[in-house]
């Protein structure tokens, strides 16, 4: 026999959904209409506050709200790979120097957090200046990619029409279309 208790202890592991979920779906076969759901907000226009930090909805690379570690020749141009290896190198440094704050005088650590911070935000706009590059450069790669393939598949169509006609299929083929 079946417990009794036993479909109220299902009910109560398998809550039912929050009401507003009907307004996203009909009924179980679909057959009753329902209204809209309400439009969704309009998109933020301007400056907003999210994590306790003021961000704008301007298209473009946010600028660097900290101390430029990185050189920038005078044309505008920056040697990546060289600039976030220097970065990466002092990054080591900074944790090695985090962990000897920490060893000797823990109260200062403080400090040596701060430029760990600043390290990283400037690896950070150097990492989001390099994407448009990337993405030209996976551009490319995928075209290059897209290219081979017809070319084989080419290569492969045209093997297979030399041998149709060299055994007579392509004649057949005629004879059948007409």
């Amino acid at each position: 026999m079946a417990d009794p208790g036993a479909s109220t202890v299902q009910q109560q592991l398998y809550p039912h959904p929050p009401p507003y979920f009907k307004l996203y779906r009909g009924d179980a076969d679909g057959s009753a209409e329902r209204p809209f759901p309400p439009p969704p907000p309009p998109p933020v226009s301007g400056e907003y506050v999210l994590f306790g930090e003021v961000h704008t909805s301007e298209a473009g690379d946010p600028p660097l709200h900290a101390a430029q570690l990185y050189n920038q020749a005078a044309d505008g141009s920056i040697d990546f790979k060289a600039e976030l290896h220097a970065l990466h190198g002092e990054l080591i440094a900074g944790i090695c120097d985090l962990l000897g704050a920490l060893e000797s005088q823990p109260s200062t650590y403080a400090r040596s957090v701060e430029a760990l911070g600043v390290i990283l935000r400037n690896m950070q706009h150097l990492s989001r200046l390099l994407r448009p590059f990337q993405a030209r450069e996976t551009l490319i790669a995928t075209l290059q990619e897209e290219v081979a393939h017809r070319r084989a598949c080419a290569t492969e169509l045209d093997k297979l029409a030399q041998e149709g006609a060299a055994s007579g299929h392509v004649q057949l083929l005629k004879d059948a279309l007409v």
